[in-house]
Protein backbone atom coordinates (compact mmCIF):
# COMPACT_ATOMS: atom_id res chain seq x y z
CA UNK A 1 0.00 0.00 0.00
CA UNK A 2 1.27 3.47 -0.79
CA UNK A 3 1.72 6.13 1.84
CA UNK A 4 -1.20 8.54 1.95
CA UNK A 5 -0.17 12.13 1.21
CA UNK A 6 -3.58 13.78 1.17
CA UNK A 7 -6.43 14.03 3.64
CA UNK A 8 -8.58 10.94 3.70
CA UNK A 9 -8.76 7.43 5.02
CA UNK A 10 -5.56 5.66 6.08
CA UNK A 11 -4.76 2.42 7.80
CA UNK A 12 -3.07 4.02 10.82
CA UNK A 13 -3.12 7.48 12.35
CA UNK A 14 -0.12 8.34 14.50
CA UNK A 15 -0.80 11.21 16.91
CA UNK A 16 2.36 12.83 18.20
CA UNK A 17 5.55 13.68 16.32
CA UNK A 18 8.13 13.17 19.06
CA UNK A 19 10.77 10.50 18.71
CA UNK A 20 8.36 7.64 19.52
CA UNK A 21 5.80 8.88 16.98
CA UNK A 22 8.48 9.37 14.34
CA UNK A 23 9.72 5.84 14.98
CA UNK A 24 6.20 4.44 14.67
CA UNK A 25 5.61 6.33 11.42
CA UNK A 26 8.95 5.23 10.00
CA UNK A 27 8.18 1.59 10.81
CA UNK A 28 4.76 1.87 9.14
CA UNK A 29 6.46 3.40 6.09
CA UNK A 30 8.84 0.46 5.88
CA UNK A 31 5.98 -2.01 6.33
CA UNK A 32 4.04 -0.42 3.46
CA UNK A 33 1.10 0.51 5.69
CA UNK A 34 -0.69 3.74 4.82
CA UNK A 35 -0.56 6.25 7.65
CA UNK A 36 -0.82 9.88 8.61
CA UNK A 37 1.28 11.53 11.35
CA UNK A 38 -0.29 14.48 13.18
CA UNK A 39 1.82 16.77 15.38
CA UNK A 40 0.37 19.67 17.36
CA UNK A 41 3.49 21.86 17.35
CA UNK A 42 5.18 23.49 14.33
CA UNK A 43 8.06 20.99 14.32
CA UNK A 44 8.77 17.26 14.55
CA UNK A 45 11.17 15.73 17.04
CA UNK A 46 9.62 16.51 20.42
CA UNK A 47 12.21 17.07 23.15
CA UNK A 48 15.06 16.44 20.72
CA UNK A 49 16.14 19.91 19.69
CA UNK A 50 19.60 21.28 18.92
CA UNK A 51 20.28 24.99 18.73
CA UNK A 52 23.41 26.91 17.76
CA UNK A 53 24.51 30.38 18.79
CA UNK A 54 27.87 32.11 18.30
CA UNK A 55 29.67 28.82 17.75
CA UNK A 56 28.05 27.05 20.74
CA UNK A 57 25.99 23.89 20.12
CA UNK A 58 23.25 23.30 22.69
CA UNK A 59 20.89 20.37 23.20
CA UNK A 60 17.57 21.56 24.60
CA UNK A 61 16.67 18.07 25.76
CA UNK A 62 18.69 14.83 25.78
CA UNK A 63 22.31 15.21 24.75
CA UNK A 64 23.42 11.65 23.94
CA UNK A 65 22.29 8.21 22.81
CA UNK A 66 22.98 5.15 24.95
CA UNK A 67 24.79 2.98 22.42
CA UNK A 68 24.47 -0.23 24.45
CA UNK A 69 20.79 -0.37 23.52
CA UNK A 70 20.82 -1.18 19.80
CA UNK A 71 17.60 0.44 18.59
CA UNK A 72 19.04 3.93 18.12
CA UNK A 73 22.41 2.99 16.62
CA UNK A 74 20.80 0.45 14.27
CA UNK A 75 18.30 3.05 13.06
CA UNK A 76 21.05 5.62 12.66
CA UNK A 77 22.88 3.28 10.31
CA UNK A 78 19.70 2.51 8.40
CA UNK A 79 19.16 6.25 7.89
CA UNK A 80 22.65 6.62 6.46
CA UNK A 81 24.03 8.46 9.49
CA UNK A 82 26.30 5.72 10.79
CA UNK A 83 29.48 7.51 9.78
CA UNK A 84 28.26 10.67 11.52
CA UNK A 85 28.23 9.10 15.00
CA UNK A 86 30.75 10.58 17.41
CA UNK A 87 31.65 9.05 20.81
CA UNK A 88 32.00 10.80 24.11
CA UNK A 89 35.52 11.92 24.98
CA UNK A 90 37.44 8.72 25.83
CA UNK A 91 40.34 10.56 27.51
CA UNK A 92 38.44 12.63 30.08
CA UNK A 93 35.42 10.65 31.21
CA UNK A 94 35.49 11.22 34.97
CA UNK A 95 32.18 11.92 36.70
CA UNK A 96 32.51 14.07 39.81
CA UNK A 97 30.35 14.08 42.92
CA UNK A 98 29.90 17.25 44.93
CA UNK A 99 30.60 16.34 48.55
CA UNK A 100 30.77 18.99 51.27
CA UNK A 101 31.44 21.63 48.65
CA UNK A 102 34.31 19.74 47.00
CA UNK A 103 34.40 17.90 43.69
CA UNK A 104 35.45 14.29 44.25
CA UNK A 105 35.81 11.84 41.34
CA UNK A 106 33.47 8.91 41.28
CA UNK A 107 35.71 5.94 42.19
CA UNK A 108 37.12 4.18 39.16
CA UNK A 109 35.19 1.03 38.24
CA UNK A 110 31.83 2.27 39.52
CA UNK A 111 29.00 1.43 37.15
CA UNK A 112 25.79 3.32 37.88
CA UNK A 113 26.71 3.36 41.56
CA UNK A 114 27.83 -0.27 41.76
CA UNK A 115 31.50 -0.66 42.80
CA UNK A 116 33.34 -3.28 40.75
CA UNK A 117 36.86 -2.58 42.04
CA UNK A 118 37.82 -2.44 45.70
CA UNK A 119 41.12 -0.51 45.50
CA UNK A 120 39.53 2.78 44.32
CA UNK A 121 36.87 2.39 47.02
CA UNK A 122 39.53 2.10 49.71
CA UNK A 123 41.28 5.30 48.68
CA UNK A 124 38.29 7.54 47.94
CA UNK A 125 37.27 10.18 50.47
CA UNK A 126 33.71 10.18 49.16
CA UNK A 127 32.66 7.63 51.79
CA UNK A 128 33.42 7.07 55.44
CA UNK A 129 35.12 3.83 56.50
CA UNK A 130 31.80 2.64 57.90
CA UNK A 131 30.18 3.36 54.55
CA UNK A 132 32.94 1.56 52.66
CA UNK A 133 32.63 -1.55 54.82
CA UNK A 134 28.86 -1.52 54.38
CA UNK A 135 29.24 -1.33 50.59
CA UNK A 136 31.81 -4.15 50.57
CA UNK A 137 29.44 -6.37 52.55
CA UNK A 138 27.05 -6.32 49.57
CA UNK A 139 29.12 -9.05 47.96
CA UNK A 140 27.61 -11.54 50.46
CA UNK A 141 24.00 -10.96 49.39
CA UNK A 142 22.26 -14.06 48.09
CA UNK A 143 19.81 -14.36 45.18
CA UNK A 144 16.39 -13.01 46.06
CA UNK A 145 13.15 -14.32 44.59
CA UNK A 146 10.76 -11.85 43.06
CA UNK A 147 9.58 -9.73 45.98
CA UNK A 148 7.66 -7.13 44.01
CA UNK A 149 8.52 -3.55 43.20
CA UNK A 150 10.37 -1.12 45.45
CA UNK A 151 11.88 2.33 45.28
CA UNK A 152 15.39 3.18 44.15
CA UNK A 153 16.18 4.37 47.68
CA UNK A 154 14.98 1.12 49.24
CA UNK A 155 16.79 -1.09 46.74
CA UNK A 156 20.12 0.73 46.99
CA UNK A 157 19.84 1.05 50.74
CA UNK A 158 19.43 -2.72 51.09
CA UNK A 159 22.43 -3.37 48.90
CA UNK A 160 24.91 -0.65 49.81
CA UNK A 161 23.61 1.22 52.83
CA UNK A 162 22.22 4.70 53.43
CA UNK A 163 25.47 6.58 52.80
CA UNK A 164 25.95 5.16 49.31
CA UNK A 165 22.28 5.60 48.46
CA UNK A 166 22.37 9.28 49.42
CA UNK A 167 25.76 10.22 47.95
CA UNK A 168 25.60 8.26 44.69
CA UNK A 169 22.29 6.48 44.23
CA UNK A 170 20.09 9.55 44.60
CA UNK A 171 21.97 11.96 42.33
CA UNK A 172 23.10 9.34 39.81
CA UNK A 173 20.16 6.94 39.40
CA UNK A 174 17.21 9.06 40.50
CA UNK A 175 18.86 12.10 38.92
CA UNK A 176 18.61 10.53 35.47
CA UNK A 177 14.83 10.83 35.83
CA UNK A 178 14.87 14.11 37.83
CA UNK A 179 12.89 12.22 40.45
CA UNK A 180 12.74 11.37 44.13
CA UNK A 181 14.57 8.12 44.95
CA UNK A 182 11.94 7.26 47.57
CA UNK A 183 9.24 7.21 44.88
CA UNK A 184 10.83 6.04 41.62
CA UNK A 185 10.42 2.36 40.75
CA UNK A 186 13.56 0.28 40.55
CA UNK A 187 11.73 -2.34 38.48
CA UNK A 188 10.59 0.17 35.87
CA UNK A 189 13.62 2.46 35.82
CA UNK A 190 16.44 -0.09 36.20
CA UNK A 191 15.04 -3.58 35.55
CA UNK A 192 18.52 -4.89 34.78
CA UNK A 193 19.56 -4.43 38.42
CA UNK A 194 16.42 -6.20 39.64
CA UNK A 195 17.22 -9.14 37.37
CA UNK A 196 20.83 -9.17 38.63
CA UNK A 197 19.56 -9.45 42.20
CA UNK A 198 17.15 -12.22 41.29
CA UNK A 199 19.90 -14.28 39.65
CA UNK A 200 23.01 -13.40 41.64
CA UNK A 201 21.93 -11.63 44.80
CA UNK A 202 24.93 -9.34 44.90
CA UNK A 203 25.14 -6.67 42.20
CA UNK A 204 28.91 -6.59 42.68
CA UNK A 205 29.18 -10.30 41.92
CA UNK A 206 26.85 -9.90 38.96
CA UNK A 207 29.08 -7.17 37.54
CA UNK A 208 32.15 -9.34 38.06
CA UNK A 209 30.54 -12.15 36.08
CA UNK A 210 29.40 -9.91 33.24
CA UNK A 211 31.61 -9.84 30.12
CA UNK A 212 34.23 -7.10 30.32
CA UNK A 213 34.30 -4.50 27.54
CA UNK A 214 37.07 -5.34 25.11
CA UNK A 215 39.83 -2.90 24.29
CA UNK A 216 38.59 -0.56 21.60
CA UNK A 217 34.93 -1.32 22.39
CA UNK A 218 32.46 1.36 21.22
CA UNK A 219 31.71 4.22 23.58
CA UNK A 220 28.72 3.90 25.88
CA UNK A 221 27.21 7.17 24.61
CA UNK A 222 27.25 8.77 21.16
CA UNK A 223 25.90 11.82 19.37
CA UNK A 224 26.43 13.67 16.08
CA UNK A 225 28.61 16.65 15.13
CA UNK A 226 25.47 18.73 14.66
CA UNK A 227 23.73 17.34 17.74
CA UNK A 228 20.86 14.90 18.11
CA UNK A 229 18.73 17.04 15.83
CA UNK A 230 20.46 15.18 12.99
CA UNK A 231 18.65 11.98 13.97
CA UNK A 232 15.27 13.69 14.39
CA UNK A 233 15.64 15.51 11.06
CA UNK A 234 16.59 12.32 9.21
CA UNK A 235 13.53 10.52 10.59
CA UNK A 236 11.29 13.50 9.84
CA UNK A 237 12.52 13.57 6.24
CA UNK A 238 11.51 9.93 5.79
CA UNK A 239 7.94 10.49 7.00
CA UNK A 240 7.46 14.08 5.83
CA UNK A 241 5.06 13.30 2.95
CA UNK A 242 2.59 11.83 5.42
CA UNK A 243 3.20 14.28 8.28
CA UNK A 244 1.00 17.22 9.27
CA UNK A 245 2.57 19.67 11.73
CA UNK A 246 0.75 22.41 13.64
CA UNK A 247 -2.27 20.11 13.70
CA UNK A 248 -3.24 19.54 17.34
CA UNK A 249 -5.80 16.79 17.68
CA UNK A 250 -9.00 18.07 19.26
CA UNK A 251 -11.02 14.89 19.60
CA UNK A 252 -11.00 11.14 19.04
CA UNK A 253 -14.08 9.10 18.25
CA UNK A 254 -14.48 5.37 17.77
CA UNK A 255 -16.20 4.85 14.44
CA UNK A 256 -17.38 1.93 12.34
CA UNK A 257 -14.26 0.35 10.98
CA UNK A 258 -11.85 2.28 13.17
CA UNK A 259 -11.37 5.81 14.46
CA UNK A 260 -12.14 9.40 13.57
CA UNK A 261 -9.47 11.96 14.48
CA UNK A 262 -10.52 15.61 14.49
CA UNK A 263 -7.60 18.01 14.15
CA UNK A 264 -7.18 21.70 14.80
CA UNK A 265 -7.01 22.39 11.09
CA UNK A 266 -10.66 21.45 10.74
CA UNK A 267 -9.93 18.09 9.10
CA UNK A 268 -11.39 14.81 10.25
CA UNK A 269 -9.19 11.86 9.45
CA UNK A 270 -10.53 8.32 9.35
CA UNK A 271 -8.16 5.52 10.30
CA UNK A 272 -8.55 1.82 10.96
CA UNK A 273 -5.99 1.90 13.79
CA UNK A 274 -4.66 4.61 16.09
CA UNK A 275 -1.24 5.00 17.70
CA UNK A 276 -1.13 7.64 20.43
CA UNK A 277 2.52 8.69 20.79
CA UNK A 278 1.95 11.32 23.44
CA UNK A 279 2.83 12.20 27.03
CA UNK A 280 0.45 10.35 29.32
CA UNK A 281 -1.41 13.53 30.33
CA UNK A 282 -2.09 14.46 26.71
CA UNK A 283 -3.20 10.92 25.89
CA UNK A 284 -5.50 10.97 28.91
CA UNK A 285 -7.19 14.19 27.74
CA UNK A 286 -7.93 12.74 24.32
CA UNK A 287 -9.20 9.43 25.69
CA UNK A 288 -11.43 10.97 28.35
CA UNK A 289 -14.55 10.79 26.20
CA UNK A 290 -13.62 7.35 24.86
CA UNK A 291 -12.62 5.36 27.95
CA UNK A 292 -12.77 7.16 31.29
CA UNK A 293 -11.01 4.36 33.17
CA UNK A 294 -8.09 4.24 30.76
CA UNK A 295 -7.88 8.04 30.73
CA UNK A 296 -7.85 8.20 34.53
CA UNK A 297 -5.05 5.63 34.74
CA UNK A 298 -2.91 7.51 32.23
CA UNK A 299 -3.67 10.84 33.85
CA UNK A 300 -2.53 9.52 37.24
CA UNK A 301 1.07 9.19 36.06
CA UNK A 302 3.13 12.06 37.44
CA UNK A 303 5.63 14.19 35.58
CA UNK A 304 7.96 16.93 36.75
CA UNK A 305 9.13 20.21 35.27
CA UNK A 306 12.77 20.96 34.57
CA UNK A 307 14.95 23.73 33.23
CA UNK A 308 18.25 23.35 31.38
CA UNK A 309 20.56 26.35 31.71
CA UNK A 310 23.55 26.73 29.36
CA UNK A 311 26.47 28.93 30.31
CA UNK A 312 29.30 29.69 27.89
CA UNK A 313 32.58 31.07 29.29
CA UNK A 314 35.97 32.04 28.03
CA UNK A 315 38.28 29.18 28.98
CA UNK A 316 40.51 31.61 30.87
CA UNK A 317 37.56 32.48 33.16
CA UNK A 318 37.07 28.91 34.41
CA UNK A 319 39.42 27.74 37.13
CA UNK A 320 38.51 24.05 37.05
CA UNK A 321 40.18 21.92 34.33
CA UNK A 322 36.77 20.45 33.37
CA UNK A 323 38.51 17.10 32.96
CA UNK A 324 35.40 14.95 32.90
CA UNK A 325 31.79 14.71 31.80
CA UNK A 326 30.32 16.67 34.68
CA UNK A 327 29.13 16.70 38.28
CA UNK A 328 26.25 15.00 40.08
CA UNK A 329 24.97 16.88 43.13
CA UNK A 330 23.33 15.05 46.07
CA UNK A 331 20.33 16.72 47.70
CA UNK A 332 22.28 17.07 50.93
CA UNK A 333 24.51 19.71 49.33
CA UNK A 334 21.59 22.14 49.47
CA UNK A 335 21.78 23.36 45.86
CA UNK A 336 18.92 23.74 43.40
CA UNK A 337 21.00 22.23 40.59
CA UNK A 338 21.04 18.43 40.48
CA UNK A 339 23.90 18.25 38.02
CA UNK A 340 26.41 20.21 35.95
CA UNK A 341 27.51 18.98 32.54
CA UNK A 342 30.88 19.82 31.00
CA UNK A 343 29.41 19.89 27.50
CA UNK A 344 32.52 20.99 25.61
CA UNK A 345 34.57 18.24 27.26
CA UNK A 346 32.04 15.49 26.69
CA UNK A 347 31.71 16.03 22.92
CA UNK A 348 33.96 17.87 20.46
CA UNK A 349 32.81 20.98 18.65
CA UNK A 350 30.31 22.18 21.25
CA UNK A 351 32.07 25.49 21.95
CA UNK A 352 34.16 27.88 19.83
CA UNK A 353 37.93 27.96 20.21
CA UNK A 354 39.05 29.35 23.56
CA UNK A 355 35.65 28.82 25.19
CA UNK A 356 33.82 26.16 27.20
CA UNK A 357 30.15 25.26 27.50
CA UNK A 358 28.45 24.21 30.76
CA UNK A 359 24.97 22.85 31.32
CA UNK A 360 23.10 23.05 34.64
CA UNK A 361 20.05 20.93 35.43
CA UNK A 362 17.39 22.52 37.62
CA UNK A 363 13.94 21.47 38.79
CA UNK A 364 12.53 17.98 38.96
CA UNK A 365 11.35 16.50 42.24
CA UNK A 366 14.06 18.47 44.05
CA UNK A 367 12.73 21.87 42.93
CA UNK A 368 9.20 21.39 41.57
CA UNK A 369 8.45 25.12 41.24
CA UNK A 370 11.54 25.88 39.16
CA UNK A 371 9.62 27.34 36.23
CA UNK A 372 8.09 30.07 38.39
CA UNK A 373 11.40 31.95 37.99
CA UNK A 374 12.09 33.90 34.82
CA UNK A 375 15.06 33.11 32.59
CA UNK A 376 17.31 35.78 34.10
CA UNK A 377 16.72 34.40 37.59
CA UNK A 378 17.49 30.85 36.45
CA UNK A 379 20.71 31.97 34.77
CA UNK A 380 21.76 33.88 37.89
CA UNK A 381 21.04 30.86 40.09
CA UNK A 382 22.94 28.46 37.85
CA UNK A 383 25.95 30.79 37.60
CA UNK A 384 25.94 31.41 41.36
CA UNK A 385 25.96 27.67 42.12
CA UNK A 386 28.60 26.89 39.48
CA UNK A 387 30.97 29.69 40.50
CA UNK A 388 32.42 28.29 43.76
CA UNK A 389 32.42 24.74 42.42
CA UNK A 390 34.23 25.48 39.15
CA UNK A 391 36.10 28.66 39.97
CA UNK A 392 34.21 30.88 37.52
CA UNK A 393 35.21 34.49 37.02
CA UNK A 394 33.08 37.20 35.50
CA UNK A 395 29.86 36.89 33.55
CA UNK A 396 29.18 34.22 30.94
CA UNK A 397 29.52 35.19 27.28
CA UNK A 398 26.45 33.07 26.51
CA UNK A 399 23.43 32.17 28.62
CA UNK A 400 20.43 30.20 27.40
CA UNK A 401 17.49 28.57 29.18
CA UNK A 402 15.30 25.74 27.92
CA UNK A 403 12.09 25.13 29.85
CA UNK A 404 10.33 21.79 30.02
CA UNK A 405 6.99 22.00 31.89
CA UNK A 406 5.79 18.57 33.05
CA UNK A 407 8.02 16.92 30.46
CA UNK A 408 9.89 14.36 32.58
CA UNK A 409 7.75 11.31 33.43
CA UNK A 410 8.06 9.67 36.84
CA UNK A 411 7.87 5.88 36.75
CA UNK A 412 7.02 5.37 40.40
CA UNK A 413 6.70 2.23 42.51
CA UNK A 414 3.93 0.05 41.07
CA UNK A 415 4.35 1.48 37.56
CA UNK A 416 4.86 -1.90 35.87
CA UNK A 417 1.63 -3.30 37.34
CA UNK A 418 -0.31 -0.18 36.35
CA UNK A 419 1.05 -0.41 32.81
CA UNK A 420 -0.03 -4.06 32.59
CA UNK A 421 -3.60 -2.95 33.38
CA UNK A 422 -3.40 -0.06 30.88
CA UNK A 423 -2.09 -2.38 28.17
CA UNK A 424 -4.95 -4.80 28.80
CA UNK A 425 -7.51 -1.98 28.57
CA UNK A 426 -5.97 -0.63 25.37
CA UNK A 427 -5.83 -4.10 23.83
CA UNK A 428 -9.55 -4.51 24.52
CA UNK A 429 -10.21 -1.53 22.24
CA UNK A 430 -9.76 -2.62 18.67
CA UNK A 431 -6.90 -0.86 16.95
CA UNK A 432 -5.64 1.34 19.83
CA UNK A 433 -1.92 1.46 20.65
CA UNK A 434 -0.05 3.62 23.16
CA UNK A 435 3.58 4.69 23.20
CA UNK A 436 5.65 7.57 24.55
CA UNK A 437 8.11 8.43 27.27
CA UNK A 438 7.33 7.09 30.71
CA UNK A 439 5.07 4.23 29.64
CA UNK A 440 7.49 1.36 29.01
CA UNK A 441 10.73 3.22 29.45
CA UNK A 442 12.49 6.50 28.81
CA UNK A 443 15.43 7.61 26.71
CA UNK A 444 15.89 7.70 22.96
CA UNK A 445 16.60 3.97 22.36
CA UNK A 446 13.59 2.97 24.45
CA UNK A 447 11.29 5.35 22.60
CA UNK A 448 12.54 4.28 19.19
CA UNK A 449 12.07 0.62 20.10
CA UNK A 450 8.60 1.07 21.58
CA UNK A 451 7.34 3.30 18.78
CA UNK A 452 8.41 0.70 16.22
CA UNK A 453 6.90 -2.08 18.33
CA UNK A 454 3.48 -0.39 18.36
CA UNK A 455 3.66 0.07 14.59
CA UNK A 456 4.36 -3.64 14.13
CA UNK A 457 1.51 -4.50 16.51
CA UNK A 458 -0.86 -2.30 14.52
CA UNK A 459 0.27 -3.81 11.23
CA UNK A 460 -0.18 -7.34 12.59
CA UNK A 461 -3.70 -6.50 13.77
CA UNK A 462 -4.59 -4.99 10.39
CA UNK A 463 -3.36 -8.16 8.71
CA UNK A 464 -5.50 -10.30 11.00
CA UNK A 465 -2.58 -11.66 13.00
CA UNK A 466 -2.13 -11.64 16.74
CA UNK A 467 -0.25 -8.51 17.79
CA UNK A 468 3.06 -9.09 19.59
CA UNK A 469 2.85 -8.52 23.32
CA UNK A 470 4.02 -5.30 24.90
CA UNK A 471 6.98 -5.35 27.27
CA UNK A 472 9.83 -3.39 28.80
CA UNK A 473 12.31 -1.92 26.35
CA UNK A 474 15.31 -2.55 28.58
Amino acid sequence: MAVSTTAGDVDVAVVGGGIAGLSAAHALHRLGVSYRLLEGSPRLGGVIRTEREDGFVMEAGPDAILAQKPAAVDLTRELGLGDRLIPTNPAQKTVFVLHRGRLLPLPDGMMLGVPTRFAPMVTTSLFSWTGKLRMAAEVRMRPRPDAGDESIASFLGRHFGKEAAERIGEPLLAGIHAGAPEQLSMLSAFPRFVEMERRHGSLIRAMWKAPRPKAGAPAAFVSFPGGLQELADALAARVQPAAMVDRPVRALRPAPGGWEIESGGGETLAAKALILALPSRAAARLLGAVDAGLADALGAFRSVSTAVVYLGYRRADVGHPLDGYGVVIPRGEGLRASGLGFVSTKFPGRAPEGHVLLRAFLGGARDPDVLVDDDDALVDRAAAECTPVLGLRGAPVLARVFRWPHATPQMEVGHTARMAWIDAQADARRGLYLTGAGLRGTGIPDMLADGARQAHRAAAWLAGRAAPANGQNR
